[in-house]
């Protein structure tokens, strides 16, 4: 049902397109803290000269991916299709999406499939409910993965090196007044999540909102993704989200890894 598992390869410099690198640098130099930028401004970000930078942006408002004023350029609507580029040929999006599916009219809840991506979690799945307030997450949406129910999940399958090493280089930003911050207590609720097997978390990354996520294995125990249910924190306890969610999530993971 799933892709191939990826190997590592070790690529020879001569075999690399620098160019390649670079433009994809400078595309991802846009964010919500710099929607717009002057060629001064990018090279700044990407370490390459001004006149690099303006050649750059001018071929990417050449081929529709940005547009600009004469001064400042920003990128447009055309660069989603990068990312529709994976969704299309990806198997497995389309494949979960049935299960999503299920899910979400069993509970009623919306429903997401989410892998890890360096520090951040990256849904590339969803189904939402059918309500006038859901979460507005969407597939190739990207959450800083300690803020993330499905991220933490992911986060404490990592061996404990790895997760350790993982901390140290994140920066542990609040999103809401209950987002944890402190990486010592992160620290402590991965390995809870660690030892039994789901997560549960809530107000961590938008208020009122709730997520409850359990890991998605390979047939060998790799974990190679997460599913989960978002819901309002209002529509019932804690307790009687754990009871309603876990057991048809635990049974959609177990059936999933039966397919990979």
């Amino acid at each position: 049902m799933m892709e191939a598992k990826p190997i590592q390869v070790d690529v020879a410099k001569g075999d690399l397109i620098e160019g390649l690198i670079k433009g994809i640098e400078v595309i991802t130099a846009f964010n919500d803290g710099a929607p717009s930028l002057t060629p001064s401004e990018l090279a700044k970000r990407t370490g390459i000269t001004r006149s690099a930078a303006r050649r750059y942006l001018l071929t990417l408002v050449h081929v529709g991916f940005a547009a600009t004023d004469g001064k400042t350029f920003w990128l447009t609507t055309k660069v989603l299709n990068l990312g529709r580029a994976y969704l299309d040929s990806a198997r497995m999006p389309r494949a979960i999406m049935p299960f999503l599916q299920r899910l979400t009219h069993q509970l009623g809840e919306s429903t997401n499939f989410s892998v890890m991506d360096g520090m951040e979690v990256v849904y590339v799945a969803r189904f939402n409910a059918p309500k006038v307030l859901s979460p507005s997450f969407e597939p190739g949406q990207r959450l800083p993965a300690h803020t993330s129910t499905a991220g933490r999940v992911l986060l404490a399958a990592l061996p404990d090196e790895q997760l350790r090493a993982w901390l140290e280089k994140v920066e542990l930003v609040a999103y809401t007044y209950w987002s944890v911050t402190d990486k010592d207590e992160l620290y402590k609720e991965l390995v809870e999540i660690r030892n039994q097997g789901y997560g549960l978390t809530e107000n961590q990354f938008e208020v009122g909102l709730r997520g409850v996520s359990v890991p998605v294995k390979s047939r060998n125990g790799t974990v190679i993704g997460a599913i989960s249910v978002s819901m309002s924190i209002a529509s019932c306890s804690k307790t009687e989200a754990a009871a309603k969610c876990l057991p048809a999530l635990q049974s959609t993971a177990n059936t999933l890894m039966l397919w990979i």
